[in-house]
């Protein structure tokens, strides 16, 4: 059932493993819709990093950006003309039409090319961090600091799972069952955490925000059925990661988790709350 001996990294496997049975075309329709949920809840403001966006030539780089559905979204509420760059550990995830966005396989964990350090005047990323396991989210944020020029900002957004707000039994084992998965990986509480980490990374004029999002049967009805599908997906993958270790949840309850939770989303909806933190790399001189 459960090997609390196995190696940390081994266990996030699972993760990607049923993700991957599943087919890419399930998660990236999970990431539009998902994503077209957090913006609303941002109200179309993807950027919260204090960037003049009005002036034309930036570059931006979405890290774990899989087929680029954020980077689209930022590209299309502008008008000014940037330089969007994408990057994923899955390259197959890419567009066979990149449409003028540039993607590279990089993971966030290893070293960055040369050319592209001290380069970005934004750096996102969005609900991956748990990815640095069996490392410190931090030390991916540390990765991540080598790529803005001096003046340049990274922006990291999070769900917060180890203070969800109120909902119901199913969403609250949801949070519950990942809390306890990211604990068991190393993680932690990482999401109430990205306004230290940054500065422990060395970025400056750090700052945080807290966003509410409704899912299910309390979002927009043109949004109810999206946030279904982004909310409840990656439950399946995270609970075969907490079939690999010590729980306080029986395989029998894991199992049936993606279905008491998609139930329960669209019979009496949930709120969840995103965390966002932004800093700034030091101005040289």
């Amino acid at each position: 059932m459960t090997n609390p001996d196995e190696p940390k990294g081994a266990t996030m496997d699972n993760f990607m493993k049923t993700t991957k049975e599943a087919g890419h075309t399930p998660e990236i329709q999970r990431l539009i819709d998902l994503h077209a949920v957090l913006n609303d809840a941002m109200d179309g403001q993807l950027i919260l990093a204090p960037i003049n966006l009005e002036e034309p030539g930036k570059r931006i780089l979405d890290s774990g950006t899989a087929d680029g559905t954020w980077l689209r979204g930022v590209r299309d509420s502008l008008s000014a003309q940037h330089y969007y760059f994408g990057s994923d550990i899955v390259g197959e995830l890419f567009p066979t039409q990149p449409d003028r966005i540039t993607y590279f396989q990089q993971s966030f964990k290893e070293p960055w090319p040369t050319d592209l350090r001290n380069s970005f005047d934004l750096v996102h990323v969005r609900g991956s961090l748990a990815g640095s396991s069996p490392e410190r989210p931090v030390e991916v944020i540390k990765n991540l600091a080598s790529l803005p020029k001096p003046g340049g900002w990274i922006q990291l957004m999070e769900l917060n799972t180890f203070k969800a707000p109120s909902n119901g039994p199913a969403m609250t084992d949801f949070a519950r069952m990942t809390s306890e998965v990211w604990t068991s990986i190393g993680v932690g509480d990482f999401a109430n955490q990205l306004k230290t980490m940054l500065e422990e990374a060395g970025l400056q004029n750090a700052e945080e925000r807290r966003i509410i999002v409704e899912l299910g049967k309390r979002a927009k009805p043109e949004l109810q059925a999206q946030s279904v599908n982004g909310v409840s997906s990656p439950v399946k993958p995270i609970a075969a990661v907490a079939k690999a270790m010590e729980t306080s949840f029986s395989p029998e309850q894991l199992d049936s988790l993606q279905e008491r939770v998609t139930a329960e989303l669209e019979n009496q909806g949930a709120r969840a709350e995103m965390i966002v933190a932004w800093a700034q790399q030091p101005v040289e001189g």
